[in-house]
């Protein structure tokens, strides 16, 4: 399946791609003042101590922590814009999300900035909706209380198990053993063991299409119970954790926070071509040509494009291969502006482009609703009468009035979604995802544990690359 989605993917053309986002109002954040231009190397043989390569949440988190432990720091990264795979936008005078969006006090490092900036959090009305609707078999059933009750207790039957097998999700592999044979086993293959109803079964299935935004077969069974637990464990807490608050300036505002906080030297699109650990210091190349020197390299890109960079020495086998296969994140996301105000809807649906609907926001005359799909070949997102087809389903004679979308698949800095580790992964690659190596250390939010490939886990990624960073240097 993984590899009928990437032959998919690719006949959408990098011309289509680029046109299509030329359109979308860039929200990244205007680069202060490149603080560390003034501040001195502790080393006359090198240009800066720390480089960061990649300018996401986890870049500009171990840029600043980097400057606050007084180290010359230089952040490169290859957009226009920061924020990686955030990306606040406009759609139709909406503030929208393109990318990840939701945080909660579940993920304790993002929402420590939270607390830390004073920001303001918003709620996603879909999240907690009026009426849940439910398609299978062709019927839309909206769900009573009693089948609400029903669908929770299925998802608890799921994770029966889940608090012996990862009692601490920060630590996966805690109960080593255990950990390593759910990891085994796809999280589908799992839903087929368990005794459970139609409308469980079929909620589950689609729940976690969303999750792995792929088909379900290939994401990990230990990858859920992650997700679920990290999530406190309770079907509502996991819920709220995932899908119902977000930042009210936007996801940009912290990223504006933490590089004007720490006011590292920041350089836009500034593509890495090159990494060299000359054992004593690291030349880090662009594809202009410019060299720069340091002590040190925190490299937070994601994992599918840690490949496009040459590293010397070659980093471990695993990261490579993983790089290469790409990790299971690939499906879409899409804003539906519909007319009139449908409501605070939630809507799941199997075998429909759109697993997963619900409202974003009600406003005067209109709705404005996101919806995720697994597989960006069953719609075509810049297509609004096959949008339509898509959502009839969902929302029977609700008409479209505009979309909105971005491929991150085609995105040469992401080439795919958020971080989903697929079967097996935890057991051939993730001793190697832990280390750094030499005097390069990695700070992705896809290599992590906790909320890896959340906002969340992004931060701590680089918030504990920098503090090893500084143990290494001091």
């Amino acid at each position: 399946m993984a590899e009928d989605a990437s032959k998919a993917n690719s006949k959408i053309s990098r011309r289509r791609f680029l046109g299509a986002t030329a359109t979308l109002a860039i929200g990244g954040v205007a680069v202060p003042g490149t603080g560390s231009s003034d501040v001195a190397s502790k080393s006359a043989d090198r240009d800066y101590d720390v480089i960061i390569i990649g300018g996401g949440n986890a870049g500009a988190a171990a840029a600043r922590d980097s400057m606050e432990n007084g180290y010359k720091t230089l952040l490169l990264e290859a957009r226009n814009r920061l924020g990686g795979r955030t990306f606040s936008s406009e759609f139709d005078g909406d503030k929208v999300e393109l990318g990840g969006t939701w945080i909660h006090h579940t993920q304790p490092f993002v929402w420590a900035e939270v607390e830390r900036y004073g920001l303001e959090i918003t709620e996603a009305p879909g999240a907690a909706p009026d009426t849940m609707y439910v398609i299978m078999d062709g019927e839309r059933t909206a769900l009573s209380k009693k089948q609400l009750v029903e669908v929770a207790t299925g998802w608890g039957v799921y994770h029966r198990a889940a608090r012996s097998i990862v009692p601490r999700p920060w630590d996966i592999l805690h109960n080593r053993d255990a950990a390593l044979a759910a990891d085994k086993i796809n999280a589908i293959e799992h839903l087929d063991s368990l005794e459970l109803s139609p409308l469980q079964y079929n909620f589950i299935f689609s729940f976690i299409s969303g999750m792995a935004s792929n088909h379900p077969q290939q994401m990990s069974y230990l990858e859920v119970m992650r997700w679920h637990l990290a999530g406190g464990g309770f079907f509502p807490t996991f819920m709220d954790s995932v899908i119902r608050f977000s930042l009210k300036d936007g996801t940009a505002s912290l990223i504006n926070k933490m590089i004007e906080d720490g006011a590292p030297e920041v350089r836009l699109s500034s593509v890495v071509k090159s990494v060299e650990d000359r054992g004593d210091k690291v030349v880090v190349t662009t594809v202009r040509g410019d060299h720069f020197s340091c002590a040190a390299v925190i490299n937070c890109l994601p994992m599918n494009t840690i490949v496009d960079i040459k590293f010397t020495p070659a980093l471990p086998k695993g990261v490579v291969e993983a790089g290469k296969k790409r990790h299971c994140g690939s499906g879409l996301k899409i804003y539906i502006k519909v007319k009139g105000d449908v409501g605070n809807i939630a809507t799941v649906a199997v075998g429909n482009p759109f697993d997963y609907v619900m409202t974003y926001k009600q406003a005067s005359g209109y709705t404005l609703l996101v919806a995720f799909g697994k597989d960006p070949a069953a719609v075509d997102v810049y297509d609004d009468e096959d949008v339509q087809k898509a959502l009839d389903a969902h929302l029977p004679g609700v008409e479209v009035l505009s979309t909105m979308s971005y491929d991150w698949n085609n995105d040469p800095y992401a080439k795919g979604t958020w971080a989903v580790y697929r079967p097996g992964w935890v057991n051939k690659y993730y001793d190697q995802f832990q280390k750094d190596y030499g005097r390069i250390f990695f700070g992705s939010s896809d290599h992590g544990e906790g909320w890896r490939g959340f906002i969340d886990g992004a931060i701590g990624g680089g918030i504990k690359a920098a503090q090893r960073v500084n143990e290494f240097l001091g």
